[in-house]
This record gives C-alpha cells, structure tokens and sequence, in this order.
C-alpha cells in the first residue's frame, strides 16, 4: 500500500483507483450524475432505477448525512441517486415548524395534501400535532391566556384525539 492510500501491485501502481481519484479530484460535481470510463471500466451512476423502498432509503441516508453535517456528500448521494432529499413544500413546513412560524406552516400543510398516502386524514393530524406544539411552546413562554385561546380556537375545533385536548387543558 503506497503512502496516497492506493496499492501496489507487481511493481504497477492500481492506475484505475488513481486515475477515478484524480478525476474525482480535478472536478468531484462535475464527475458526479455521470459515468466516467478509465481504462474500458466505467464508474458513476447505476442506470438501473430505483425502486420506491431505495428511494426512501437513499433519502433517509442522505438526510442522516446532512444531519450530521455532510452536506457535500449528501449533495453527492442526491446527484448520483436522483432523488430530492426533500420536496421543495416539505423542506419550508420543515423551516417554519424549526422557526416557530406556525401560520407559515399551517399554510405549508395544505400545499403536503397531495404528497402524504391519506391525504386530508393525514393532514388533520399533522395540524393537530403542530397546534399541540404551538400550544405547549406558547404556555413554556409564559403566555397562559395565548395557549389557552390556542387550545379553544384552534386545537378543539379540529375534533381530533379529544382525550389528548382534555389532557392538555389540565
């Protein structure tokens, strides 16, 4: 094994693993989304498509990547996949549920109906978990009398998982 992490073999160096390094290298997002042939052997994406289970897969990868703070290798895995990470709707409800806008988010809802397997049953409990979160964010801030009226105006309305809403008002 030679000191650039490549092995040695015979006396040749392993001209495939330095010449795909040295691509990569030269133009790693160029390199990527497309074959690149050294010597007669092709390296780069599978021309095979991805079932919906490898895509939920490589999403789920990629999202740990960039939770983890890999953001140029899950940039990568979505070029080579072709699969989004996330859907554009998706990634704002996400931004505005993480930022505490809660109206934004609401809004957001409306625009995932179409993306969730139930549809509107989905998103009467997406809302109601995210009123929930504002209710209990708002009463940890000191705002009983604002958490109170989220619960009455908003988290009853819904008439969804009362036994929680009786809970809450405890």
């Amino acid at each position: 094994m030679q000191a650039n992490g490549f092995s040695q073999h015979n006396g040749t160096n392993d001209i495939h693993g330095i010449e795909l390094f040295n691509t990569l290298q030269r133009n790693p997002l160029t390199a990527a989304g497309r074959e690149i042939n050294i010597n007669g052997i092709l390296y780069g994406p599978s021309k095979r498509p991805l079932s919906k289970t490898d895509e939920d897969i490589v999403r789920l990868i990629g999202q740990h990547l960039r939770d983890l703070g890999f953001h140029r290798t899950a940039e990568q895995l979505t070029t080579e996949s072709g699969c989004a990470l996330e859907h554009p709707t998706a990634a704002r409800f996400r931004i505005h549920v993480m930022t505490g806008e809660y109206e934004k988010a609401e809004q957001d809802l409306y625009s995932l109906e179409g993306l969730v397997k139930k549809g509107k049953e989905d998103i009467i409990k997406m809302k109601f978990l995210l009123l929930e979160q504002k209710y209990l964010e708002t009463l940890e801030a000191g705002y009983p009398m604002r958490a109170l009226q989220c619960l009455r105006s908003e988290l009853t309305p819904l008439k969804y998982n009362t036994e929680r809403v009786h809970v809450l008002s405890t």
